[in-house]
C-alpha cells in the first residue's frame, strides 16, 4: 500500500517505495536496475519501464508531485489521464506497480545484506547443504572457516557470533550423519554461546548507562545481577572485552579516576585483538568521561587532548570513509584550550578530506574559527563563524554560542546591534524544537547572564557583578558557566 501525504492536484504525494529509493546511491540504483532486469525475481517487463522512467524523472526530485505523478503514469501505462484526476482504476494500476517494485527493491537489499554479511551468509548455506546431507562439502567449509578464524586476531562479538553458529551448524551435522552418540561439541557450543550472549548483553547494558544518564531515565537493569556469577567465572571474566566492558560500566557507574586508569590500561594491553569499531567505542567512552571531569573541575584539558591524539595515531578518528564532525570538533576544541593550535590546525587540514562534501566547507570554517577565537584573534573567528552553514543541531548550537562570545569579547562600546544578535541567539535555543527541554533551559540560561554581563561592562544597568556571580552559580544548568565565571573576574 501507498503511504500518501496529499493526493489532490497540485500537492505533494509521499510513496514509501519512491522514497526508498531516493536512498539508494548511484552503484546500488545501477545494482537494482540489473536485478529487476533479471526474469528469475523479475518477468514483468513493465516494471523494468517504470523504474526507468521513475529513475529519470523522479528520483533526483526533493518532492514528488501530482503533476509528476500523472505524467509518469501517462509514459509508462500510454494512457491519458482526463483533466489531471486519475480514476480508481489508474491509481490502483499505479499504486499495484510501485508495490511491486518496493517488494524487489527490498528483496534487493535483503540479499545486499546477506553478501555483506559473511557470517549469516555461510550459516544460511550451512543449513542448506547439510539439508542435502552434503556432509563432505559441509565439512569442506568448516574446516576452512574454522582455521580463518584461529588466524583471526580480532575476537569481538562478531567473531565469537561467528563460532557460535559454526558450533551449532556442527552440532546438527553431528545429529544428520549419526555421530551424536560418538562424539559431540556441547562443550565449545556452550562456551561460544555464553560469551556471545554475555558481550551483547553488557553492550546493551552499557548503552542503557550511558542513554539514562544522559536523558535522565531509568532502566530496569536487575537482570544484570543475575549473570554476576557468569561473569565472574574464569573463563569469562580474563576475556579482554568482557574485561573492558565491565571496566567501562564501573566508570560511568562510579565516575572514579581509577576506572578510567585502568581502561586506558586494558586499552593499550588489548588494542591488537579489539576491533577497529570496538576500540572507537572505548575510546569515546573515556572522553566522555574525560569531558564530563573537566565541566566539574577535576579534570585539566591535557587529559582529553591527550587522548584524541592517542586516537588520532591509531586511525582511530575516521569511521567508515568519513571522519564525524562532532569528533573533529571535539579533538580541535581540546588541542586548543591546552594551547596545542598548530596540531589543531594540522588536524583540520589532515582531515579535511574525510568530511562529507556537503558540509566540509562550514565544517572547515567552524574549526578554523575555534584556533582563531582561542588565539584571542575575535575578529578573524567571527569571519570563519560567519560562514558556516547548517550543519548539524550541535555544530549550530556552538557556532551561535562562540559568535555571541566574539562580539563580546570585540566590541569597545556598548553597541545596540550585538544586543540584537544575543536576542536573536536566544531565541533560536527557546524555540528550537530537537533540543532536550534540559538544554534549552542551559543555553537560555547562558544567554541571559551574557546580556546581563554585557551591559554590566559597558556600563548600561544598574545590575552588580556580585549579584550576576550570584545568580549564576544559583543555576542548576547553564550551557558554559566556567567562560562566564571567567568573565566576570576579569571585570573586577
Amino acid at each position: 500500500m501507498t503511504n500518501k501525504s496529499n493526493s489532490e492536484s497540485g500537492k505533494n504525494q509521499n510513496f514509501l517505495c519512491i522514497e526508498l529509493l531516493k536512498k539508494f546511491s548511484e552503484k546500488e540504483i545501477e545494482g537494482f536496475n540489473h536485478f529487476i532486469s533479471c526474469p528469475y525475481f523479475n518477468s514483468d517487463l513493465q516494471l523494468i519501464s517504470f523504474f526507468e522512467v521513475l529513475k529519470k524523472k523522479a528520483l533526483g526530485r526533493k518532492d514528488f508531485t501530482h503533476e509528476l505523478y500523472c505524467r509518469i503514469y501517462e509514459q509508462v501505462f500510454s494512457e491519458k489521464i482526463k483533466n489531471q484526476a486519475p480514476n480508481r482504476v489508474q491509481k490502483k494500476r499505479f499504486n499495484h506497480k510501485l508495490n511491486l517494485l518496493l517488494r524487489l527493491a527490498e528483496h534487493f537489499l535483503y540479499i545486499e545484506a546477506i553478501e555483506e554479511n559473511k557470517t549469516y551468509r555461510l550459516d544460511l548455506l550451512y543449513q542448506k547443504i547439510l539439508k542435502k546431507e552434503q556432509f563432505k562439502l559441509f565439512n569442506r567449509h568448516i574446516n576452512r572457516e574454522k582455521k580463518t578464524l584461529e588466524t583471526q586476531l580480532e575476537k569481538d562479538v562478531h567473531y565469537h557470533e561467528q563460532n557460535h553458529k559454526i558450533e551449532k551448524n556442527i552440532l546438527d551435522y553431528l545429529h544428520r550423519s549419526g555421530r551424536l552418540f560418538k562424539e559431540d561439541n556441547l562443550a565449545e557450543l556452550n562456551t561460544q554461546l555464553d560469551i556471545q550472549y554475555l558481550l551483547e548483553k553488557l553492550s546493551v547494558y552499557l548503552t542503557m548507562l550511558s542513554l539514562g544518564d544522559a536523558i535522565k531515565k531509568d532502566y530496569d537493569t536487575s537482570s544484570m545481577e543475575a549473570i554476576d556469577h557468569l561473569l565472574d567465572l574464569p573463563q569469562y571474566a580474563d576475556h579482554p572485552l568482557i574485561k573492558i566492558y565491565r571496566t567501562i560500566i564501573d566508570l560511568i557507574k562510579n565516575q572514579n579516576e581509577a576506572a578510567y586508569l585502568h581502561l586506558l590500561q586494558l586499552l593499550d594491553e588489548y588494542v591488537s585483538v579489539i576491533s577497529h569499531e570496538n576500540i572507537i567505542g572505548f575510546y569515546i567512552a573515556a572522553t566522555n568521561f574525560c569531558a564530563q571531569q573537566i565541566r566539574q573541575g577535576n579534570f585539566g584539558y591535557d587529559r582529553l587532548f591527550e587522548l584524541y591524539q592517542i586516537m588520532d595515531k591509531r586511525n582511530l578518528l575516521i569511521e567508515g570513509d568519513f571522519i564525524p564532525v562532532g569528533k573533529l570538533k571535539n579533538a580541535v576544541t581540546s588541542g586548543c584550550r591546552t594551547g596545542e593550535f598548530d596540531w589543531a590546525r594540522e588536524t583540520i587540514e589532515k582531515y579535511r578530506d574525510f568530511i562529507s562534501k556537503p558540509i566540509k566547507e562550514s565544517v572547515y570554517h567552524f574549526n578554523m574559527g575555534i584556533i582563531a577565537f582561542y588565539q584571542n584573534d575575535y575578529k578573524m573567528a567571527l569571519h570563519h563563524f560567519v560562514r558556516v552553514e547548517r550543519v548539524n543541531l550541535h555544530y549550530d548550537s556552538d557556532c551561535r554560542v562562540m559568535m555571541v562570545k566574539s562580539h563580546y569579547e570585540t566590541d569597545q562600546e556598548y553597541d545596540e546591534r550585538t544586543l540584537q544578535i544575543y536576542r536573536s541567539a536566544e531565541k533560536y535555543f527557546k524555540t528550537h524544537s530537537s533540543l532536550t527541554p534540559r538544554n534549552k533551559k542551559a543555553y537560555q540560561n547562558f544567554i541571559r547572564i551574557l546580556i546581563n554581563l554585557y551591559r554590566i561592562q559597558h556600563r548600561a544597568t544598574k545590575m552588580t557583578l556580585s549579584s550576576l556571580k550570584e545568580k549564576l552559580e544559583q543555576q542548576e544548568v547553564n550551557s558554559d558557566k566556567q567562560w562566564l565565571l571567567k568573565k566576570i573576574n576579569e571585570l573586577k
